[in-house]
């Protein structure tokens, strides 16, 4: 394998083969309100249990129509189809949650949700650029030929989140429950590179890269802990259409209401995530190309081996090529923005089909990250200590997939494409989910409330194997 790929592109593959995103089956379950408010924060609103606290997880989706692993074989080497016709595209979401934490307060809830994450996504990458990642820039079947491509690109991000979360029901009526809520987001840069192409006219030989002319934006910030401050939202909105019609002065979690845990027979939701930005200002460039030139000079010996390499490389081949690109030590990354639906319809005793759109807002000119558009179709088997599901999922970039998600206790744990790996198939993607969560289902008016029901009405004991008792004979006394 050549260590010397295409300078840009090949290093953002590698990054997308490396990261470990918000799994569609966990945020179906209403036991674990912590990962369904970064779906829709009006979700937690009338949550089922008084309290979920997440100690850890990770959640790690990544798909394309480029790389595959033969047979599906988890632990063998990647291989690659490149033809010459198609575009190539690649989405990498990587969350590691760190604790989080929500809790009923009447007819409000409050959280609030601690993650780190990252996102590569590359769209319309040529062919030929796809040749050169896969084989890397020594390949002498792609060499002395100019290229010309237009309209691609390839963006990663990570960043800290602290997310501050609170909803609460705005209308009871009825049977008709309505809930808002929103998220506000603190976030922290900590690593950016991304590409945005207009044009690109490049030739490569066995020595040097030549780009005759570019009119490119390129933003880089040096991974660091803390490159840039930001700030985001979420918005949601949630309507349900209960079961029973005694619902207008329903409080969860409350001794008033008897602790009743109403029910609804459907709900939708909608929701706008992660609206916002992160100002990137320490470690930064960010390059303006005008139909400027590039030379990169003996790129075997003057490689680069990483992020920090690159900025050096690519100013010295501006300088060899004569070129004055505008540059400027900042630049603002835009958040994944999407506009999300749900649908929850209750079949009854216990077992739902969820149903999941995820509309990715596509900002292909602005620095930051995307999101993949994809449709779920959840249905789910749901208890108290149990949840059971089998999510069928459609994404933008891969074939539909058939996966598992179960939740026993304090963990859970999903995928949403196991066939691949169960028939060894080839898969151009793969997921996981994991948690950690501890919860208090009832508050504790509701837990004292039911101990003196249960005391007060005891369950009749059986006596199928005892022997009951004679009642004793009456004796007459009486004189005749």
């Amino acid at each position: 394998m050549i260590k010397n790929h295409w300078f840009l592109f090949g290093l953002l593959f590698l990054l997308a083969g490396q990261t470990f995103g918000q799994h569609n089956s966990a945020v179906s379950d209403r036991y674990m309100p912590t990962n369904s408010v970064l779906l829709n924060p009006a979700s937690i609103a009338d949550p089922r249990p008084f309290v979920d606290f997440r100690l850890f997880g990770v959640s790690a989706q990544a798909e394309n129509n480029m790389y595959y692993l033969p047979n599906g074989k988890i632990l063998g080497d990647l291989s690659a189809n490149i033809e010459n016709s198609p575009k190539y595209n690649a989405a990498v979401n990587a969350d590691i949650y760190l604790p989080a934490l929500v809790v009923a307060r009447g007819y409000r809830s409050f959280g609030f949700n601690i993650r780190q994450r990252n996102m590569v996504y590359a769209k319309n990458i040529p062919s030929n650029i796809a040749g050169f990642i896969k084989n890397g820039l020594n390949y002498p079947r792609q060499h002395n030929q100019v290229y010309d491509n237009d309209n691609f690109h390839i963006k990663y991000m990570s960043w800290a989140e602290l997310g501050l979360n609170y909803a609460q029901i705005i209308k009871r009526d009825g049977n008709i429950i309505m809930t808002a809520g929103g998220s506000l987001k603190l976030l922290n840069g900590m690593g950016h590179l991304a590409m945005l192409a207009d044009n690109l006219k490049y030739e490569v030989d066995s020595l040097h890269v030549n780009i005759h002319s570019t009119k490119s934006n390129m933003g880089l910030s040096l991974p660091g802990a803390s490159l840039g401050l930001g700030i985001g939202v979420d918005l949601g909105f949630e309507f349900r259409k209960m079961l029973t019609d005694d619902n207008a002065f329903h409080t969860p979690h409350s001794v008033r209401n008897k602790c009743a845990v109403k029910e609804y027979k459907y709900k939708f939701g909608v929701s706008l995530i992660d609206l916002g930005f992160i100002n990137y200002k320490k470690s930064t460039t960010h390059w303006t190309f005008e139909n400027d030139s590039i030379f990169w000079n003996n790129y075997e010996t003057n490689n680069i081996d990483g992020i920090t390499r690159m900025n050096t490389v690519l100013d010295n081949s501006s300088a060899n090529a004569g070129s004055s690109p505008t540059t400027k030590n900042k630049f603002t990354a835009l958040m994944p923005l999407a506009l999300n639906a749900q649908f929850d319809y209750n079949l009854e005793n216990n077992f739902f089909i969820y149903t999941s759109m995820e509309l990715g807002m596509h900002q292909r000119i602005t620095m930051g990250t995307e999101r993949v558009s994809r449709l779920s179709i959840i249905p789910r088997y749901e208890r108290e200590r149990i949840t059971a599901a089998l999510p069928f999922t459609i994404s933008r970039h891969q074939k539909p997939g058939l996966g598992v998600y179960l939740r026993a206790y304090f963990l859970s744990i999903g995928t949403n494409n196991f066939v691949p790996f169960l028939l060894n198939q080839d898969t151009y993607g793969a997921d996981v989910y994991v948690s950690l969560n501890w919860q208090i289902l009832h508050s504790n008016p509701c837990q004292t409330y039911f101990k003196k029901r249960k005391n007060y009405c005891p369950k009749p004991s059986r006596s199928f194997f005892k022997k009951k008792k004679k009642k004793p004979r009456e004796l007459n006394l009486e004189w005749k």
